[in-house]
């Protein structure tokens, strides 16, 4: 009876572009297969898995799941057919070793077809002395080459980083944003595909969360833009789709995975600051972005409204909210709309964990006392957000520590004159280290200013929010969950938080330092404007 055998290949991010590391590798383990009349039961493949720094034996892995199973005994008699060693380890000769020796005493062979590394090291040899020389002797080989890789691939880098920062860059650079051509050796904007990124931003500041930009997308058959093999052709994804509203790259930024600026304008702008710094202010109050059906999109109050006694969420209920249809005697259908019930309560009280708040409220009166008592309040509200305000004296404060230390530094040049003291040299060197510091800072800090600042006023919120009131009740499921959603993220940008108390009332907070309370059936009780006149 034929061994079984199992085909492991790799590919490295590098290598994963073109598909061919993978096709070749594929190929090569079958022709190897047939010459020792193994039957192949299935390929397990790490694409873009780097296995210099291990990834590949990371939970999630296809090589991580195999050992797994290889310890319970379910590929007990079997070969692991790989191309060289370095596709399985290239951490060290003692990782590669363990990893064989390991799978050797779970009763597996591990094969490998490379002209430099054509072996079979079987379960059953006891560890043979030719087999371990050859292990190590191989997989200190790999670890080293990849080192030498690294480095170089870094060196590259920050070759590149510099020709960028000062504007020298003139090659190619991998990794060209999908919305960007290359003609004549110029970055151009593809036209089709940056009116496509400014209608995702538009949609997704509008209140249209990212499951249902990626269904609008692929419900016209708008074309994939992942460069992945054969990841274009299966349409757009959750993921690649909030990728795009987060990348600093629309504006022209190029920007390090460990997020470092490196060029302000190295590509051609695609999106506005003003509009990415919305998108941001969206993105920061949808946290979740998880999807909802249609028919349960009907609370403008999501992540509004909390307990006054335990501070958690409340539950939103509806119930009687679908049309009912029954034939009648005569044959004729008819279509009967039930009673819609909506209600607010305490989720810990509810589920009976930590809370005894008793309170249920009907919906429909907070929403209504919000829309139709409250909002024309907030129109000429004064107050700037605390958070700007906040924001503002931190940044002052860092420009005045910074404009100290840069005089603190041209006194130190002046003082040294042409004297080397080692004292003032390691002064003036950890002063330009603080001073970097805080510059860093700084900047950070003027990009929250803009994504803060970026908001739309309370009369721009206001006017949006009655501008859809007719549309909040519309029987068009679409027209309602989209109305309702842009409604949502105004008011969460108008107020502050909803609370449930225990005594059938409800306090609205527009901010921290004002409320009104309500009853339950939205009479005005109390609040800023009473406590005023008393």
């Amino acid at each position: 009876m034929p061994q079984t055998a199992i085909i492991y290949i790799r590919v490295s991010s590098a290598e994963q572009k073109d598909g061919l590391g993978l096709e070749r590798q594929k190929t090569k383990a079958f022709e190897f297969a047939a010459e020792h009349s193994w039957h192949v039961e299935k390929i397990i493949s790490d694409e873009g898995k780097s296995a210099f720094h291990g990834a590949n034996m990371l939970e999630g892995a296809a090589l991580h799941q195999f050992e797994v199973e290889a310890r319970q005994g379910l590929h007990k008699g079997k070969v692991l057919v790989v191309e060289h060693i370095n596709r399985l380890s290239r951490q060290g000769a003692k990782q590669a070793a363990q990893l064989i020796w390991s799978l050797n005493g779970f009763g597996v062979d591990v094969a490998t077809f490379s002209a430099s590394d054509r072996h079979i090291y079987r379960a059953g040899d006891g560890g043979d002395m030719i087999d371990i020389f050859k292990v190590v002797i191989l997989a200190d080989q790999a670890h080293q080459e990849s080192k030498v890789k690294s480095g170089y691939t870094k060196a590259t880098w920050e070759k590149r980083f510099a020709a960028m920062a000062d504007g020298t860059q003139t090659k190619p650079i991998p990794h060209t944003p999908t919305w960007i051509d290359r003609i004549d050796g110029k970055l151009v904007l593809n036209a089709h595909r940056t009116a496509v990124l400014n209608e995702i931003y538009d949609l997704y500041i509008n209140g249209v969360g990212i499951h249902r930009i990626v269904t609008i997308l692929n419900d016209r058959g708008e074309a994939g833009w992942s460069t992945a093999v054969n990841r274009s052709k299966n349409g757009w994804f959750y993921s690649y789709v909030w990728r795009l509203l987060t990348k600093r790259a629309v504006l022209g930024e190029y920007v390090t995975g460990d997020g470092k600026t490196i060029a302000a304008d190295f590509y051609p702008q695609a999106i506005t600051a003003e509009k990415f710094n919305r998108a941001q202010v969206a993105l920061s109050m949808r946290k979740s972005n998880r999807k909802v059906p249609a028919t349960r999109n009907n609370s403008l109050l999501t992540k509004l409204v909390y307990c006054s006694e335990c501070g958690g969420g409340a539950h939103y209920e509806e119930t009687g909210h679908r049309d009912q249809t029954y034939k009648r005697k005569n044959g004729e259908i008819a279509h009967y709309r039930r009673q819609r019930y909506r209600r607010l309560r305490c989720d810990r009280a509810r589920r009976k964990h930590n809370c005894d708040n008793p309170t249920i409220l009907k919906y429909d009166v907070i929403e209504k006392t919000v829309l139709d008592e409250l909002l024309p309040r907030l129109v000429d509200r004064p107050q700037e957000d605390r958070a700007v305000k906040e924001l503002r004296a931190s940044a002052a404060e860092l420009a005045r520590q910074i404009a100290v230390k840069q005089q603190q530094q041209s006194n130190l040049l002046d003082a040294l004159g042409d004297s080397a003291s080692k004292a003032v040299m390691a002064r003036l060197a950890a002063l330009e280290a603080e001073t970097e510091a805080q510059q860093n800072e700084l900047e950070a800090k003027n990009k929250q200013l803009d994504v803060l600042l970026a908001a739309p006023s309370d009369k721009d919120d206001t006017a949006l929010i009655a501008g859809l009131r007719a549309e909040l009740e519309s029987q068009d499921d679409e027209v309602r969950t989209y109305a309702r959603g842009r409604v949502n993220i105004a008011l969460r940008r108008l107020l502050h938080r909803i609370e449930i108390t225990p005594y059938d009332t409800f306090i609205i907070w527009p901010d921290e330092d004002t409320w009104w309370r309500f009853d339950e059936n939205g009479t005005l009780l109390d609040g800023e404007q009473i406590w005023r006149a008393a």
